[in-house]
């Protein structure tokens, strides 16, 4: 027994230490210059340091579509995309990281006032990730502006404040430099290719969009995002929103996912100084008629239904205490007919001693009785080893003594009675 509760204690300790050890998720995001890549590091660093149970390991890829892949294939449980570009098949939302607002920008001296105005001009767009370009395309095709209608001229984004100065190009497609937070780079860059004074076009169709391609949704560039006096734009100006989501394996355990938006949006304070676009971070709307669905654990977490771990595993508590009392219940009456039976055959030898009564008592015959009385014996010792194995108790000793005296009482009478006829 003690061998056996050291193992068990041992075996307990031991399953402990497996249990309470971080969990690490692989995050497939890129390219490694990317606004995702460095929230991506920021998100490794952050659980690092506040010693979460969850952490990641980053998997390094060139953009959306290869991350994408990476979690289709198994080979990661998390991804940073950008549903416009590339969905995976066996994921779901979990956390929104980013969202921004595209627009065109140019000056007012290139007279383009509305989108379909961009007839024969040249539009700039980043040319990395290719899904800029198709995007703008998309919303091209929107206004019925043909792409042959259009030269395209793809840049870095050192070369957009170049081209823009040089004409090189007559407006541009901006997709990250105005988001929910924003840091101001990219805004601070546009006025300096466009002036203090630049045209934004808005995107006043964004509904139609939305209800084309389900990865865009509507937004609006709040007044001044552009900064300045007066405020650049002067107004709300309507566009469409483009998110980049870090979307959960389906296979992934709810529990797990949950823990990890809640780390995660935690970071948010923590964070802000070092990495002021983790402020970015937002829940997605868990509507069942949500155009992006969310992962079951996300959704929970952000519901506050998230179940405990009783109301997780108490149905299988409750069914395991009513197996173990069946289990329990029918050890003991196996337990009980064992002992039954062994109480049975240890009581046989009374049934022994008391058929020797008749035949002691019906003889005079010396070996006779000396043959009884070694049987007698033989039966005692069967009785005390019955005994010391606990068949017998004392209510059954006490019957065995009195027949083992009835015995010896008739051996010594027909001792007593051969003797006396002999003489």
């Amino acid at each position: 027994m003690l061998a056996g509760l050291l193992a068990l204690s041992g075996i307990t300790a031991a399953v402990f230490y497996v249990v309470s050890q971080p969990r690490t998720l692989r995050l497939a995001v890129g390219p490694i210059s990317s606004e995702d890549a460095r929230m991506a590091a920021g998100f490794v660093q952050g659980l690092n340091r506040e010693k979460s149970q969850i952490r990641l390991r980053l998997i390094l890829t060139e953009g959306s579509e290869e991350s994408a892949k990476k979690v289709d294939d198994g080979d990661a449980e998390l991804a940073i995309v950008r549903p416009d570009i590339a969905l995976p098949a066996k994921a779901d939302t979990a956390l929104i990281t980013r969202r921004s607002f595209p627009f065109l920008i140019t000056d007012k001296d290139s007279a383009i006032g509305r989108i379909a105005d961009l007839r024969g001009r040249r539009v700039g767009v980043v040319r990395n990730p290719a899904g800029n370009i198709a995007l703008l395309k998309l919303v091209l095709a929107q206004y019925e502006v043909g792409q042959d209608e259009v030269t395209i001229v793809g840049l870095t984004p050192d070369e957009v404040v170049p081209a823009a100065k040089e004409r090189r190009i007559d407006a541009f497609f901006s997709i990250n430099a105005v988001g929910a937070r924003s840091s101001g780079d990219g805004a601070s860059r546009l006025r300096s290719a466009w002036g203090e004074d630049p045209v934004l076009i808005p995107i006043r169709e964004a509904d139609a969009l939305a209800a084309r391609v389900r990865a865009i949704e509507t937004g609006e560039i709040v007044r001044g995002a552009l900064g300045g006096d007066p405020p650049r734009p002067a107004e709300n100006l309507p566009t469409i929103a483009i998110t980049s989501r870090l979307v959960a394996s389906q296979d992934l355990d709810e529990d797990i996912v949950g823990s990890l938006v809640s780390a995660l949006l935690a970071l948010r304070v923590t964070l802000a100084a070092e990495l002021p676009q983790i402020q970015g971070l937002e829940t997605p709307a868990t509507d069942k008629d949500s155009p992006l669905p969310v992962h079951a654990g996300a959704a929970a977490f952000i519901d506050g239904e998230q179940k405990t771990f009783f109301e997780r595993y108490g149905d299988w508590f409750y069914l395991g205490v009513m197996g173990l009392s069946l289990l329990g219940t029918g050890a003991a009456g196996l337990l009980g007919r064992e002992s039954a039976a062994r109480r049975k055959r240890a009581m046989m030898g009374l049934d022994q001693l008391l058929a020797l009564l008749p035949v002691i008592r019906g003889t005079s015959d010396v070996e006779t009785l000396d043959l009884c009385r070694a049987q007698a014996d033989a039966i005692l010792l069967e009785v005390l080893s019955d005994f010391g194995q606990g068949d017998l108790d004392s209510s059954a000793i006490a019957a065995y003594r009195l027949v083992f005296d009835q015995v010896s009482r008739a051996v010594i009478e027909a001792k007593i009675r051969a003797t006396t006829s002999g003489l």
